[in-house]
């Protein structure tokens, strides 16, 4: 509610909660008959080094659902509430969730395709549900990692010259950087990318809420 998230909006995002708790999920699934290896084949759930008790992988987190282009949810993304670090998680790659493969609000992109929303990658979640709700609708993000060639090709199939808008600082430019220098030996034609900078201290999220 502090940034400024709705009801409606936290539903359409499915965004959630991760209790605080060592083996709510494990417990939880336990009593609806889950095979464990399940769980722990999704990397919801780990092993412990030294026995074998298992605990949940994300706890004390606001949960960011990834789902792919046909809306299946593939993997989580999680926040931590407060100033431990990191304050970003997700989900361990597994043969369904290969994050230098997809996008955050990939789903709604492509379902948005050919509308007057440009396409722009931000640089988290709460960026994209922030510019979703401002009319971008087709704002995705890459998942915690620079922006990959796969990412970019994946944009391309989309927009013609996507809007790259990473923070306004100086990791925001750094990421900028990288990208066009990965984008340039694959430029074809009709195919580009655009760039947006903004005033430093500043990201999507807080320029669309001034």
């Amino acid at each position: 509610a502090g940034r400024g998230l709705d009801g409606g909006t936290a539903r359409k995002f499915r965004v959630g909660f991760a209790p605080d708790s060592r083996d709510a999920l494990v417990k939880y699934m336990a009593d609806k008959d889950l095979d464990p290896s399940v769980l722990k084949d999704s990397g919801l759930v780990r092993q412990t080094n030294d026995g074998p008790s298992s605990y949940d992988f994300f706890r004390g987190r606001v949960i960011f659902p990834i789902l792919d282009r046909r809306k299946q949810v593939v993997g989580f993304g999680g926040r931590i509430l407060g100033t431990k670090t990191p304050k970003y998680i997700n989900s361990p790659e597994t043969d369904l969730f290969k994050k230098g493969l997809t996008l955050y609000n990939v789903s709604n992109a492509s379902k948005s395709r050919g509308s007057v929303s440009a396409l722009i990658v931000a640089e988290g979640y709460m960026d994209v549900i922030a510019l979703h709700r401002a009319g971008y609708t087709r704002a995705v993000a890459p998942l915690g990692t620079a922006i990959t060639n796969e990412q970019i090709n994946l944009l391309w199939r989309f927009e013609a010259e996507p809007v790259l808008c990473f923070d306004g600082d100086s990791a925001g430019h750094s990421a900028a950087y990288r990208a066009a220098m990965r984008a340039l030996p694959m430029l074809k034609a009709g195919h580009s990318l655009s760039f947006v900078f903004l005033p430093d201290g500043h990201d999507p999220d807080s320029m669309v809420s001034m």
